[in-house]
């Protein structure tokens, strides 16, 4: 199960990736980086954090089979 305190200890970038990804539902890696204009070390960072708690879930682009989508599964706040 989630815990609340797992989330308060991600690094400030991967919360910023939640909080688009909560308003946006749906982006790939590609549309995050454009978006954010974070680099996309810390882009593929803050989504393998979300990743590991069970936050977000990964799916194969539906136009582009190399690219991937990210969405929300369970939000903690």
């Amino acid at each position: 199960m989630f815990a609340r305190r797992s989330f308060l200890s991600l690094p400030p970038s991967a919360k910023f990736l939640y909080v688009l990804l909560k308003s946006r539902r749906r982006m790939s890696r590609q549309d995050l980086i454009a978006y954010t204009f974070l680099p996309p070390r810390t882009i593929n960072y803050g989504l393998s954090r979300l990743k590991e708690l069970g936050l977000i879930r990964e799916q194969e682009h539906e136009d582009d089979a190399r690219e991937r989508v990210y969405e929300l599964v369970l939000a903690p706040m």
